[in-house]
């Protein structure tokens, strides 16, 4: 490409002048960098030369060039007060001051709304699905946006009243075009929109308007956080480094108050990986020498062997024998009409599941050969041998996903892979014709997602109308009773709400298992609204929220706001 060269005849001239050189977002061109890592060992520069490069921090760049560099870490600042100083602390107070009166409040919001979007990165995937680029940059477009829209309202005058101010144009370019276009997940999307919304609308001028608030155990709204009584840049600094407490807490940013243990946990999880990381590396000769040896002659030599084998060894050995006992010999298969959907939807699962468990039981009688010294490791098993021992992970031979198996443990994923046999055993075993009556363990299924779509094929075909005309209806029971033309899932676990008497209601707590879960097909005729509010939520495969399989609608409580289900990422997954 046409920068890369730009690139290299200013490291060039640079090298021979003593020049310093800047380059920015190297993060995205880590195959060059490797090429430039060699070029920086092999010239003789200018001692005056420097080269600086900005950069994400990103797996993929060379950790020698990270190695050899002076690396200064910049962080946005940890909790609302923290992100609130530091913006109006680069804030011009000429800019703010600026007629209309009413610009330092919309400035004033915009800060907010900007810490509170930056802090909700920390708890991702809750907060956020993903950890989306915000940076400064949206908040500088965002201010020369607004600035654009007052000034074309204002008109030169001193006051605006604010029903007059262009809400809807500002709303507009904050969720769709500034923050909303780094975004591409739409319910990260609305997320957004139930921010900006509240925010940006007359009712921020109101002097009892509440910046952040959550609801009593009455179901009452409690505000947390009020709008100061402030018309200038003075007043808003002052009251910001004088009355905003230092907030940590979760539900000032939308969400449950136990979303910090799950960042906890999550940081947990970090550090242990890489102490694992570091334990294996140190062992890597040791198990190379170890797989090697051949097999004993005499009971003399196999003592020897065995004595000095590593500790994993034992271990390993027990977990295998455990597991041939544990894991059902075969999958069942599936009998049933081809033409009906359903029937295609679980031969496809039953294939894929008898591949991956005759892979699992190949190489757990294999590794059982080997422990009992009655064959060679050949590299396949020691592979399994090595995942499995030295780095306590899933064979990535065993990997049944994409995603998701990341940071389980082998034990971990047996018992799971184990449960997932029996539960498509047990469908296999099932007359097709009741499969309705009977629970499904919805995660249990490869392509949960396949299986609720071909749900709909069918009853689209018993009912002889057309797919489109067919609406989910989706009740939470604690019966498994069967209801009309329904299916019935278990399994399915709810985030950032609670279901109560099959509706949504507010809890601290970040997650919840639901007992039953009913879907019906339904036309639209027969569809009938029981006069509840419903709001539209996703269905992940997993709590990382990476897969998402389809959406629902669900009836929540009336005392509640839609928004507030938004705001907290209320959301199901299956597994």
């Amino acid at each position: 490409p046409e920068g890369f060269s730009q690139a290299d005849t200013a490291i060039n001239v640079a090298a021979k002048r003593g020049h310093w050189v800047l380059l920015k977002n190297v993060h995205l061109a880590p195959s060059w960098l490797s090429s430039l890592e060699k070029r920086i060992h092999r010239i003789e520069p200018n001692q005056n030369f420097r080269v600086f490069m900005t950069m994400e921090v990103n797996p993929r760049v060379p950790a020698n060039l990270v190695r050899m560099s002076n690396v200064v870490i910049f962080e946005p600042p940890r909790g609302l007060k923290s992100s609130m100083v530091r913006i109006f602390n680069t804030l011009p107070q000429q800019r703010v001051d600026r007629a209309p009166s009413e610009r330092s409040r919309l400035y004033f919001l915009l800060a907010w709304l900007h810490s509170v979007i930056l802090e909700r990165l920390r708890y991702a995937p809750v907060g956020w699905t993903k950890t989306f680029e915000f940076s400064e940059a949206d908040q500088r477009c965002a201010m020369d946006a607004i600035d654009e829209w007052i000034d074309k309202t204002s008109a030169g005058r001193l006051n605006v009243r604010p029903e007059m101010l262009p809400w809807d144009a500002i709303q507009t370019s904050l969720e769709k075009i500034i923050y909303g276009g780094r975004i591409d997940n739409p319910y990260d999307q609305a997320r957004l929109s139930a921010f900006v919304k509240h925010l940006f609308s007359p009712r921020s001028y109101d002097k009892d308007f509440a910046l952040a608030g959550g609801y009593d155990e009455k179901g009452e709204f409690v505000p947390f956080v009020k709008i100061p009584d402030c018309h200038n840049y003075n007043g808003f600094h002052s009251w910001i480094m004088n009355e905003l407490k230092d907030i940590s807490s979760p539900k000032f940013l939308g969400l449950p108050e136990d979303t910090k243990l799950l960042l906890q946990k999550e940081q947990t999880l970090n550090i242990l990986k890489v102490f694992g990381k570091l334990q294996a590396a140190d062992k890597d000769v040791e198990r190379a020498n170890i797989l090697k040896r051949k097999i004993p002659d005499s009971h003399k030599r196999r003592h020897s062997i065995t004595s000095g084998q590593p500790p994993w060894w034992k271990r390993v050995s027990t977990l295998v024998g455990r597991w041939m006992k544990s894991i059902p010999s075969k999958v069942e298969k599936l009998s049933g009409e081809a033409s009906n959907a359903l029937v295609r939807a679980l031969q496809r699962e039953i294939s894929m599941y008898s591949k991956v468990h005759q892979r699992v039981f190949f190489d757990l009688i294999s590794a059982n050969e080997v422990f009992e010294l009655k064959a060679i490791a050949n590299n396949a098993t020691r592979a399994v041998m090595n995942a499995i021992g030295e780095y306590d992970t899933v064979p990535k031979a065993w990997n049944i996903r994409s995603s998701g198996n990341e940071a389980m443990s082998p034990s971990s994923w047996m018992q799971d892979f184990i449960r997932r046999i029996q539960c498509i055993n047990n469908i296999a075993k099932t007359p097709i014709q009741n499969l309705g009556s009977k629970p499904i363990w919805l995660g249990g299924l490869l392509s949960p997602e396949a299986f609720v779509a071909a749900s709909r094929q069918e009853v689209a075909r018993a009912k002889k109308c057309p797919l489109d005309s067919l609406t989910l209806k989706v009740t939470i029971s604690n019966s498994a009773a069967p209801l009309t033309d329904d299916f019935i899932f278990q399994g399915l676990t709810i985030h950032g709400a609670e279901c109560h008497q099959s509706m949504l209601t507010i809890s601290d707590k970040v997650m919840q298992e639901l007992p039953y879960s009913h879907f019906q097909w339904l036309n639209k005729s027969e569809f009938k609204e029981d006069g509840s509010n419903l709001v539209t939520i996703p269905v992940y495969l997993n709590q990382n929220r990476k897969h998402f399989l389809f959406e629902i609608r669900l009836p929540y409580d009336k005392k509640y706001n839609e928004s507030v289900f938004r705001k907290r990422g209320t959301c199901l997954t299956v597994w």
